[in-house]
C-alpha cells in the first residue's frame, strides 16, 4: 500500500484523552478475528537463541508499520531475507491510539500485535496498563538515554526533525519559522492537519514556541505565533500537505523531514520542485517507541525485531528513509552508516542541536493547545 501524506494523518494521530483508545475499531486482515488464546513459547536467553527460537516461529505481527514512513518497507524486506521470518502488517496506516486499543483487545491472543510502533505520549500508558514486555536489545548500551526507558519497558529505534517543506517554483523557501509571518506567505502554509489531534502539527507548534520565546516546557507562544498566522491569512486549511502542495492549495508544509523524504517522489510527478529545511530558529524533535505486546504469539521473533531495528542494518533502513537512528552517535563515530544513507539525514549540526521534550512537557503541551487552539487559531 502506497501512503500518501494525505493518508499518513491517523497515523500520527493523538487523541485527546488516552481513554479514549477505548471502542471499536477494525483492524487489518492479519490481526482480525477473535481468536482461541495462544501461549507464547519459550523465550531466548540470549540473541543467538532468540535467533534461532525466532526462525522456528516463522512470523512477526505488527501493527500500523507503514511500508513509507521511516523506509519500514526496507526493513521489511531485509529482515525477512536474513531470518526467513514473513512479517504481516495490521492496520498499516493505523493510529497510536489505534494500537493500543488492538493490545488491549487482542491481549494474549494467537491475532494480538507482537510489537507496536507508537508515539511518545502513548508510552507511560502501555507501562501503566502493563499492555508491554521489557527487553534490552544487543545493543541498549549505544541507545542514548532520553529513547529508551530505564527499565527496558521499551526503546525508540528512531526520530525525526520537524521540517519546511517548500514548492519553490511558488514562493522562495523559508529557513526560520519566524518567516511565516512575511505576506509572500499569504493563503500558501498549511500544517497536516489539526495539531489537538495530530502529532506532527502538535510538534509544529513546539517548534514555534522555541521560535518565539518559547520552549518545549512553554508552549503558549507556538499557539500564538499560528494565531497570528492566521489572522494575517498566512495559514491556511486543507486535507493534506501532499495534496495542498500539489493541487497549489499551498505552497508551504510543516511535517517531519521523513515524511517529507517519503512523499517527495509524488510530489515531484506533481511538477513540485520540494526544497526541505529543518528550521534555524526551531530544532525540535521526537520519536516513536518500539515496545514488545505482553503475551505476544512470537515473543522471539518480537525481540529479534526489536534487535534488528536498532543494529547496524537497521538503522541503516531508518536513514536510507531519512529517519534519525537512535543509535546515530555511536553509527556516526563507527562510519556504519552508507554514504547515501547519510546523505538523507539532516546535518550533523541540526542533530547535535535537537530538543526533546520530556513525556511531561508533552502532556502539558497538548492540553494547552486542546483548550486553546480552537478559540485562538481554527475559529478566526
Amino acid at each position: 500500500m502506497t501512503r500518501t501524506n494525505d493518508s499518513v494523518f491517523t497515523r500520527r494521530t493523538m487523541l485527546r484523552g488516552m481513554a479514549a483508545t477505548a471502542g471499536a475499531i477494525g483492524y487489518g486482515s492479519a490481526l482480525t478475528g477473535c481468536g482461541t488464546g495462544s501461549a507464547p513459547g519459550a523465550v531466548g536467553s540470549n540473541l543467538a537463541d532468540i535467533t534461532k527460537l525466532a526462525k522456528k516461529e516463522g512470523k512477526l505481527q505488527l501493527i500500523a508499520y507503514p511500508k513509507t514512513w521511516a523506509n519500514y518497507g526496507g526493513s521489511f524486506k531485509a529482515f525477512t531475507a536474513k531470518y526467513g521470518i514473513e512479517i504481516s502488517v495490521a492496520n498499516p496506516d493505523g493510529s497510536s491510539a489505534e494500537e493500543v486499543t488492538a493490545m488491549k483487545t487482542l491481549k494474549g491472543q494467537s491475532t494480538s500485535p507482537d510489537v507496536v510502533d507508537i508515539g511518545y505520549t502513548f508510552t507511560d500508558q502501555v507501562i501503566s496498563e502493563k499492555l508491554v514486555q521489557k527487553y534490552k536489545p544487543s545493543n541498549w548500551d549505544t541507545i542514548p538515554t532520553k529513547l529508551k526507558d530505564p527499565n527496558a519497558w521499551w526503546v525508540a529505534a528512531y526520530y525525526g526533525a520537524m521540517s519546511i517543506g517548500t514548492n519553490t517554483n511558488v514562493v522562495p523557501a523559508p529557513t526560520k519559522m519566524t518567516d511565516l509571518l512575511d505576506s509572500k506567505y499569504k493563503g500558501k502554509v498549511v500544517l497536516d492537519g489539526d495539531p489537538r489531534t495530530g502529532a506532527s502539527s502538535l510538534a509544529a507548534v513546539f517548534a514555534a514556541a522555541m521560535a518565539n520565546g518559547g520552549s518545549v516546557g512553554d508552549i503558549q507562544p507556538g499557539i500564538d505565533f499560528f494565531a497570528e498566522l492566521a489572522k494575517r491569512g498566512n495559514l491556511v486549511t486543507t486535507t493534506g500537505i501532499a495534496s495542498a502542495l500539489s493541487t497549489g492549495q499551498a505552497a508551504v508544509g510543516l511535517d517531519w523531514n521523513y515524511n517529507f523524504f517519503g512523499i517527495k517522489p509524488q510530489l515531484e510527478k506533481s511538477g513540485v520542485a520540494l526544497k526541505t529545511v529543518v528550521p534555524s530558529d526551531a530544532v525540535f524533535g521526537n520519536y516513536y517507541a518500539q515496545p514488545i505486546v505482553i503475551d505476544c504469539p512470537h515473543p522471539n521473533a518480537a525481540r529479534l525485531w526489536v534487535d534488528w531495528l536498532t543494529s547496524d542494518e537497521g538503522s541503516e533502513q531508518y536513514a536510507l528513509g531519512a529517519a534519525v537512528p537512535a543509535r546515530i552517535a555511536d553509527l556516526t563515530k563507527t562510519g556504519k552508516l552508507s554514504k547515501k544513507a547519510v546523505a538523507s539525514l539532516p546535518t550533523a549540526e541540526v542533530l547535535a542541536n535537537i530538543v526533546f521534550p520530556t513525556r511531561a512537557e508533552g502532556a502539558k503541551g497538548t492540553k494547552l493547545v486542546v483548550d486553546e487552539w480552537g478559540p485562538k487559531v481554527a475559529n478566526q
